[in-house]
């Protein structure tokens, strides 16, 4: 049986109890007030290179598909034919795309390991019965995010947009689109699955029919992917030209496009649209992020000489364009300038008696001093090379044998330079390069890629 607890019994416990706290506490400050002797020792720091080991996809992006060439499925993409693959640099590994309209022309994938120099680029001729004119443009490296610019849905023309996935998950595409009026519906292309090893292609004039300027951002998760555009317009019953655009990586607020010709109505004069060119090149630009700004265009030539063509008035979320009512002689290259990033292209032609053709060219990324790029040549294609900057350039291309030409380009240039099958090209300073095919009433172009920089280095601290 307990005792009960009388009054002295409780005071005598509080009074320990408290005694108790006083000590610990007493304890803790006399502790932390002393030094302690403490040892540092600095995270180990190891370095990978993760560039060993690695490889590289390129895709291209296979036979050019009609819009409506089966009565029986409007809405359907039919491949016309195949493409002619270039390649330049080291030896790859081969394989194809699937895709639901089968077909010739399959997409092909290249891949190939390291750094080693290799590109590749496509040239059809596209005869069908409503369509004729040629198509080319570059194989690209997959990207999570990339844009696109060119083409229209208006009255007689069809533009489709190829996507490709040579990964081994599926990736979720979303397509988000741009017209001369501002950003255009997604609902209907949001979240696009694209099947590993397969390419889709989508209708933009069931997406967003009777637009006059378009402008595309492709982003992807799971698996990055490849994107361009196929255009086709018609005038009545008679074809008026076709055309592949080739994607941009990012906007950048200078933009050079190289290669870029208007062969059509030349010598003819004043024509039904006044004086000037018949058939004027178009500069089409686009600002994303929803600002607004301008662009500044000017054409370069051989000789170093800029002509200014006028500026390009952009809304927000909007594709502004600018008309050249004459194309300067001469020149072969393009600057675009702005405040904010943009992207642009620009539209040349080409003519012969009754047939026609025209060609959305589009930038060529800069090719640093001492890089070496493999530049892929395709049939009748001639490569141009254009250094807007200061001072004078030295371009050497070298063939598979190693022998090296070298061409001076002056401040402000562009101009041809011979580069024979599977050959690179280096320069002692910033230059662009772009290749076109100009033959009779057929023109097509595309720009010639460097490979897609890496971070070479990876840093783990241990502990």
């Amino acid at each position: 049986m307990n005792s009960p607890k009388t009054p002295l019994t409780v005071g005598i416990r509080a009074a320990v109890g408290a005694l108790v706290i006083a000590v610990a506490a007493t304890a803790v400050v006399l502790v932390s007030s002393i030094d302690v002797p403490t040892v540092e020792r600095k995270p180990l720091v190891l370095t990978a290179d993760t560039t060993q080991n690695t490889s590289r996809t390129l895709v291209c992006d296979g036979g050019f598909a009609e819009l409506g060439a089966d009565p029986s499925h409007p809405e359907v993409a039919v491949p016309v034919g195949a493409p002619v693959i270039a390649r330049a640099g080291d030896k790859a590994e081969t394989r194809e795309l699937t895709r639901l309209t089968g077909g010739p022309g399959l997409p092909e994938v290249l891949s190939f390991g390291g750094d080693d120099p290799l590109a590749a680029a496509q040239l059809q001729n596209v005869s069908t019965e409503t369509l004729r004119g040629s198509v080319a443009s570059a194989c690209a490296e997959p990207l999570n995010e990339q844009w696109l610019i060119g083409g229209s849905t208006d009255l007689g023309v069809t533009t489709t947009l190829n996507v490709g996935n040579p990964g081994r998950v599926p990736a979720t595409v979303q397509v988000t689109a741009f017209d001369e009026a501002g950003q255009v519906d997604a609902v209907q292309t949001a979240g696009v699955i694209v099947a590993p090893g397969a390419q889709v292609t989508i209708s933009l004039n069931g997406y967003a029919p009777d637009r006059a300027r378009l402008a595309v951002r492709v982003s992807s998760t799971g698996a990055p992917v490849t994107a361009a555009l196929s255009v086709g317009h018609r005038v009545g019953l008679t074809s008026f030209g076709v055309s592949s655009v080739d994607r941009q990586a990012a906007p950048d607020t200078r933009l050079v496009i190289v290669g870029v010709a208007n062969s059509a109505g030349d010598n003819q004069g004043p024509s039904d649209a006044g004086e000037g060119d018949p058939y004027p090149v178009t500069v089409r630009a686009f600002a994303p992020g929803g600002e607004s700004t301008t662009a500044s265009v000017r054409a370069l030539d051989g000789k170093g000489h800029a002509t200014d063509l006028g500026v390009i008035e952009i809304a927000p979320d909007a594709v502004g364009e600018l008309k050249v009512s004459t194309w300067p002689r001469g020149s072969a290259a393009i600057e675009v300038r702005s405040d904010v990033p943009v992207i642009a292209s620009a539209l040349g032609s080409a003519e012969r008696g009754a047939d026609h053709d025209y060609e959305w060219f589009t930038p060529s990324p800069a090719i640093t001093a001492g890089e070496t790029v493999a530049v892929p040549v395709v049939g009748q294609g001639v490569v141009y090379v254009a250094h807007p900057g200061e001072g004078t350039v030295e371009v050497t291309v070298t063939d598979a044998k190693g022998k090296a030409i070298s061409t001076e380009l002056s401040p402000g240039s562009v101009r041809s330079v011979a580069v024979p099958a599977n050959s690179t090209l280096t320069a002692t300073g910033e230059v662009f390069a772009g290749v076109r095919h100009l033959e009779g009433a057929d023109i097509a172009g595309y720009p010639v890629l460097p490979a897609t920089q890496r971070d070479g280095t990876l840093t783990v601290y241990t502990r």
